[in-house]
């Protein structure tokens, strides 16, 4: 046959076996993942996702245009021409298709229907498959083509010489004639014709690369609506500044869609419940305080449009705001609900010492999240690198094509995907405490803000939002919180991972930098919750927390510290699986201060006037 079903979980699916992936199947040898004859759609809506698609897009879409080809990456999000979808069934095709004997070096392309070839030398038996193959960054995937004898005997090629792990020593020789192909193994990209292929085996993590988004917080196709109105985003960050109360009640009263009713008709429930009728007094004080309430609750845009910043700002900050709004509906549990439940128990004198813990750490809250909806959605794929552009080891850059899957029927590019449910703790930082230790680094002069709503409103009106998953903002105070964040999350994520049974690599993060917030959650892969992190938030969370800065060196030092960037293999940096931003923009200089030069004047192997001359103040050595 040429296709066979396989038989594996959705999330399975999802990281190991799409479209247009090569991998190893038993029965099969090397194959490569066909389109799903099935599927259904995902219970996530598409416009709730589209700006997370847009930003992951935007590099490549730069990366075209600066490049020989037009980019219309972005296009096919603007226009909705994409559906989110759950495979509910696999298919794979044997690939390559290309064989060889190992003996005589005889070499055999088939046709994928045809069965496995034996050596022309018949005392050689049946020959392997050679899971060498052609990969470009334009997406191309193809066997290796074998030339046609120079001298025209139209006899089969020998594949030589490919013991040396150096391809382009490879070289293909007539199998009646013995003459040498002036032809080189690896020819110009028949796909885009601009540069030539890699060879190399498969399958291998070079050849394919998923281009995936973690969705948190979605909402369900049927409460969307609610959601979808034109001043949603506005409303959100209405809510980061305090208008608004949290989580999607909030949204949903902003749009006029809330489910509790207006105030007034609040007032009249509870009127009946007490038994009030309109003639008593206080019958009309309650409507009249509600009356007020309603009049009251516009003036949320009103403090929006005193930011001053433009629509399309808004509309980014308002997308980062809603899913960290969002997550108050995630069954949250805080520290003073510990407090509450476990009143009066041997517990109750531990949990007093988390406020004065949590605020020695510069954060005004951590929250556990127990029922976080969560989609993982693997928008497309890339080869040879995961980045728009990349730098080969001779310093050329190469520019990848982002490739989506094959359109169905309706046109549609399908992107698949898994909804799941998780927990993740949610770390709030003291804003405050965060603007004054801009103040103290230099990269700003005070601004005399006294109150949380304050700072808050400050980072809105200062900082740009975040929009490039792979480079540093070029704000710097942007750049600057990003890196405090970024930075303070992989910190915690392996103080917590040596504690809640999961590897580092097995939790995730999510960036909220203009609210100075992150999140780590259980990145599973798997239909339920271990709930380790729920027990170091109950038991285990002040230790974890006293690792952040138990140990402020890494093996490296001064060199990390100082010429590193302050981030290494060593110390911050953890597996991309793991990492939302690829491992940029890390700094422990932010966390821990900048070292001390070893000359007077500058820092070794810096120059005058670059980003590296900032002394930084240690977010922890205040």
């Amino acid at each position: 046959m040429v296709f066979e079903q396989l038989n594996r979980s959705n999330i399975q699916a999802l990281w190991r076996y799409m479209p247009g992936q090569p991998y190893n199947w038993s029965p099969k040898g090397s194959v490569l993942g066909e389109p799903p004859r099935q599927v259904t759609p995902l219970d996530v809506p598409e416009g709730w996702v589209a700006p997370q698609l847009r930003r992951l897009l935007l590099p490549f879409e730069s990366a075209s245009k600066n490049g020989s080809r037009s980019g219309t990456e972005l296009t096919a999000i603007e226009r909705r021409q994409f559906s989110l979808v759950k495979a509910e069934d696999l298919r794979a095709a044997r690939f390559p298709n290309t064989f060889l004997c190992r003996a005589c070096g005889a070499f055999r392309l088939i046709r994928n229907s045809d069965s496995l070839p034996t050596c022309p030398t018949s005392s050689h038996g049946r020959m392997e498959q050679f899971s060498w193959c052609e990969v470009h960054e334009c997406g191309h995937l193809s066997e290796l083509a074998p030339p046609r004898c120079g001298s025209g005997c139209r006899a089969a090629m020998r594949l030589n010489n490919i013991r040396d792990l150096n391809t382009s020593r490879w070289y293909w020789t007539c199998d009646r004639c013995q003459r040498r192909s002036e032809e080189p193994v690896v020819r110009w990209c028949t796909t885009c014709r601009d540069g030539r292929p890699q060879v190399m085996r498969v399958p291998q993590t070079a050849a394919y690369y998923p281009q995936q988004i973690t969705v948190i917080n979605p909402p369900t196709r049927g409460d969307y609506g609610a959601l979808a109105y034109e001043g949603v985003y506005a409303a959100a960050v209405a809510q980061s500044l305090g208008a608004l109360p949290r989580g999607a009640e909030g949204l949903r009263r902003a749009g006029g869609t809330s489910v509790a009713g207006g105030a007034v008709e609040q007032a009249r429930e509870t009127a009946e419940a007490l038994g009030l009728k309109p003639e008593d007094a206080l019958y009309s004080q309650l409507i009249a305080k509600a009356k007020e309430r309603e009049g009251e609750t516009p003036t949320w845009d009103t403090r929006v449009d005193a930011l001053g910043r433009d629509p399309e700002t808004i509309e980014v900050f308002g997308e980062e705001c809603r899913q960290l709004g969002l997550a108050w509906d995630a069954k949250p549990l805080t520290v003073q609900n510990l407090l509450d439940g476990d009143a009066g128990t041997q517990l109750e004198a531990y949990y007093q010492q988390y406020p004065k813990l949590i605020s020695r750490y510069g954060l005004t809250d951590i929250t556990l999240l127990r029922e976080l909806p969560i989609a993982y959605i693997v928008a497309g794929y890339t080869r040879i690198s995961s980045n728009a552009v990349a730098t080969t080891r001779r310093g050329t850059q190469t520019r990848q094509r982002f490739r989506f899957f094959p359109a169905g029927r309706d046109s549609k590019f399908p992107m698949y995907g898994v909804r799941t449910e998780t927990e993740g703790l949610l770390f709030e930082l003291d804003k405050l405490a965060v603007v004054q230790w801009l103040v103290g680094s230099g990269v700003i002069e005070d601004p005399g803000l006294e109150t949380q709503e304050e700072a808050q409103r400050w980072i809105f009106q200062c900082s740009d939002p975040v929009l490039d998953a792979f480079n540093a903002p070029d704000n710097d105070i942007t750049k600057a919180l990003l890196g405090l964040v970024h930075s303070m999350a992989h910190r915690m994520m392996k103080a917590l991972a040596t504690r809640c049974g999961l590897n580092v690599d097995s939790l995730g993060e999510y960036l909220f930098p203009a609210n100075c917030a992150f999140l780590v959650y259980a990145n599973t892969r798997s239909n339920f919750t271990l709930g380790g992190l729920e027990h170091v938030y109950r038991f285990d969370l002040e230790d974890a927390l006293c690792e952040l800065d138990a140990e402020t060196r890494c093996v490296f030092d001064p060199p990390c510290r100082r010429d590193f960037g302050g981030a290494c293999a060593a110390c911050l940096h953890i597996s991309e699986v793991a990492c939302a931003r690829f491992n940029t923009v890390l700094d422990r200089n932010l966390l821990f201060g900048t070292l001390p030069p070893l000359v007077s004047g500058t820092t070794q192997g810096s120059q005058p006037g670059r980003e590296s001359e900032r002394r930084w103040r240690g977010y922890w050595s205040r």
